[in-house]
């Protein structure tokens, strides 16, 4: 049991670092893109047959506000990584320059920009979604560990504007940006704080989900 939950935390640290390193090398690093690219969808496959079981039952028993919630992030995270998965095969430079030209470049640009963006930010909701607090912190762990979100959130708020992410989540830009004088240690900072404040915003979400419903099981 013990292997198994350093496994899966292993894996989950994978995830999170090439989620945000993929996300902050697009356009700037095109070959270690397609390649981180490539790598985290084969995470995100171990993770799904890893977490099979879980996966399986969160369709079945009981739809409450919390399980519906899992469900749409799930399904739209699904869908997401599909349309990356087929955009990247059309606008692959390098990993999958050996296939032939396949038309649609236009069309497949747009995808991979709005699914890309959608599955960052749905991952990360998805991770928050099952975030819990240890049960051997102590009073004031959690009140640092607080204190700590707090900072890396507002950074993160700076970074989603900065970075254009409502436009590219609401298919306005048709055109990806790269800020080449940006470096590239800091636009990993940028994405990383954006997917803090994602997951702790999910996970304080989980948490009010959670409590309106034992409040109306009570009564």
């Amino acid at each position: 049991m013990k292997g198994k939950t350093t496994i899966r935390a292993a894996l989950d640290v994978a995830m999170t670092v090439t989620l945000v390193t993929v996300m902050a090398t697009a356009l700037v690093q095109e070959i270690p893109h397609e390649w981180l690219g490539i790598a985290s969808f084969a995470l995100m496959a171990i993770h799904v047959v890893l977490n099979r079981k879980w996966l399986a039952s969160v369709f079945r028993g009981r739809r409450d506000a919390l399980r519906v919630l899992q469900i749409v992030v799930i399904a739209g995270l699904a869908i997401c990584i599909i349309g990356q998965v087929a955009s990247s095969l059309v606008l692959s430079k390098h990993a999958f320059g050996f296939l032939p030209a396949l038309p649609g470049a236009s069309w497949a640009r747009r995808v991979h920009m709005l699914c890309s963006h959608w599955a960052f930010v749905l991952a990360f909701a998805h991770a928050g979604l099952h975030m819990r607090v240890p049960k051997d912190m102590l009073q004031w762990q959690i009140w640092v560990a607080r204190v700590v979100f707090a900072i890396v959130a507002c950074f993160g708020a700076c970074s989603f504007v900065q970075l254009g992410l409502w436009q590219y989540l609401t298919g306005q830009v048709q055109f990806a940006f790269a800020d080449f004088g940006v470096p590239l240690a800091l636009a990993v900072a940028r994405y990383a704080s954006v997917a803090v404040l994602v997951m702790g915003v999910f996970r304080y979400v989980r948490e009010g989900v959670s409590r309106i419903g034992a409040v109306r099981r009570s009564g």
